[in-house]
């Protein structure tokens, strides 16, 4: 595992971060999914399912 990005002494956490430096080509980012809570995709369902709903009952009245 390769060591931490730390700040030189005296200076500030944002000094660690170098967005002007070039990647190193010998670490690698590590990129994890996390999964939607179950809750997220019951509310996007009801969303839509209301969305139809209610197009379907306005669009029988008028």
């Amino acid at each position: 595992m390769s060591d931490p990005i730390i700040a030189p002494r005296g200076q500030s956490a944002a000094s660690a971060s170098r967005p002007e430096t070039e990647l190193e080509e010998s670490r690698y980012n590590r990129y994890e999914a996390n999964p939607v809570p179950w809750w997220i995709s019951l509310l996007w369902v009801s969303f839509f399912v209301f969305g139809v709903l209610y197009l379907i009952i306005n669009l029988m009245e008028g």
